[in-house]
């Protein structure tokens, strides 16, 4: 149970607004109740016991939905470690994300199978972020588009695997990272499905062809597009053009203006649908740590002026992003999106993504999880399921 809040005052995003002069009330139960101008508030009639919060004009959001990440705040996914987890629970927090997908790198089998049980073990005793499920990226990748995995770790798509995967799960695993154009992919795509997995297709060298069969087999969402995927190229699209031409596809996009160019980034936005883009971090562990080197995934990494961690030994290859979600929504504001549509991709859109109905919005029936933010989209106040964090 929670505190029933009235928060006032506010400028409330939807799906393609900002409701100036709002506010809304959250229930005992964590849900919102009520959303209401300002000029129809009657405070009466939601009791004396009652939290007012006067959000002085600030704008409440949804709260942020992170569907690909490996880490935060020395915290990470790959140590098999609960308290890792939960550690990336209370850090996310702090930038407005009230729900996220750890995110697992290519590993052995076993490897694997023990970071899935870990997380399973904790969800539920989060502190901050809620763990709304697990994303693997991996181990069924191609070698050609390794990028930052462990070539060594990648194979091609097996049932049996897979199946592992899934009783470790317990039914937590929502999203895989596979290569359509490898041998296998048909049947882990049908077992997948079965299991209520989202397939995304990613570190993949598919032509166009193979691409688009991938979509046919419901692998219909793109992995941080454009990076460790085939390119676009006027006589072969590849997985690139494919993710953009297909108005079936959602595309994950990194938008820190490193792994993808922002005017590029802006060209995505503008040419997908409106519910089609997802913004992602892909952070490592030391994000948030400063500039320096570190360990992250098996590896050596630095992050310095270019904004990236890039291996320490290759300073060409790109490992992993320093980004937070909301300083993404900040970035893609800055570039020239409305405010709406950029709380949209990290909110509402990976929310629908991966099924989940009553997140990523603000409407009466919701969870009520909401970050209040500054003018620099700045976390001021966090709600999860109506209860206000520590941040």
């Amino acid at each position: 149970m929670c505190e029933r809040t009235l928060i006032i005052n506010a400028d409330v995003a939807a799906s393609d607004s900002i409701k100036t002069g709002y506010g809304l009330f959250i229930n005992q139960d964590g849900r919102i109740a009520d959303v209401f101008c300002m000029d129809d508030l009657d405070k009466a009639k939601y009791g004396k016991d009652v939290v007012v919060l006067d959000a002085e004009g600030r704008l409440l959001a949804p709260g942020l939905v992170d569907t690909h990440i490996h880490g935060i705040h020395g915290f990470a996914t790959d140590d098999a470690q609960g308290s890792s987890i939960l550690g990336m629970s209370e850090a996310l927090a702090r930038y407005g994300v009230t729900s996220f997908l750890p995110t697992l790198y290519a590993g052995r089998p076993d490897k694997m199978v023990r970071e899935i049980s870990a997380i399973v073990e904790v969800i539920g005793k989060e502190k901050g972020a809620r763990i709304a499920g697990i994303h693997l990226e991996g181990p069924f990748l191609s070698p050609k588009k390794a990028g930052a995995q462990e070539p060594g770790s990648l194979s091609n798509p097996s049932t049996a695997v897979m199946q592992k995967f899934i009783d470790a799960g317990k039914g937590y695993i929502r999203a895989m990272t596979i290569a359509p154009e490898l041998p296998g992919v048909e049947e882990v795509a049908k077992l997948a499905k079965a299991n209520g997995i989202v397939l995304l297709m990613g570190h993949t060298n598919a032509t166009y062809q193979e691409a688009k069969a991938g979509m046919e087999l419901g692998i219909l969402h793109a992995t941080h597009m454009f990076n460790a995927m085939s390119p676009l190229n006027h006589k072969n699209p590849g997985v690139a053009g494919a993710s953009l031409m297909d108005s079936r596809m959602h595309c994950e996009i990194i938008a820190d203006g490193v792994h993808v160019n922002k005017d590029l980034v802006m060209h995505v936005i503008r040419t997908k649908a409106k519910d089609r883009v997802v913004l992602i971090t892909d952070s490592l562990g030391p994000t948030g740590l400063g500039n320096g080197k570190y360990r992250a995934n098996g590896d050596d990494v630095c992050l310095g002026e270019i904004g990236a961690f890039v291996n320490a030994s290759n300073p060409e290859l790109l490992c992993g992003s320093a980004l937070t979600l909301n300083k993404a929504v900040s970035n893609v504001v800055a570039w020239g999106t409305e405010v709406p549509q950029a709380l949209r991709m990290a909110s509402e859109n990976p929310a629908r993504v991966y099924g989940f109905t009553d997140i990523g919005l603000i409407s009466k029936g919701a969870r009520a999880d909401l970050v209040l933010f500054d003018k620099d989209f700045k976390p001021v106040e966090v709600f999860v399921d109506g209860q206000k964090l520590a941040i």
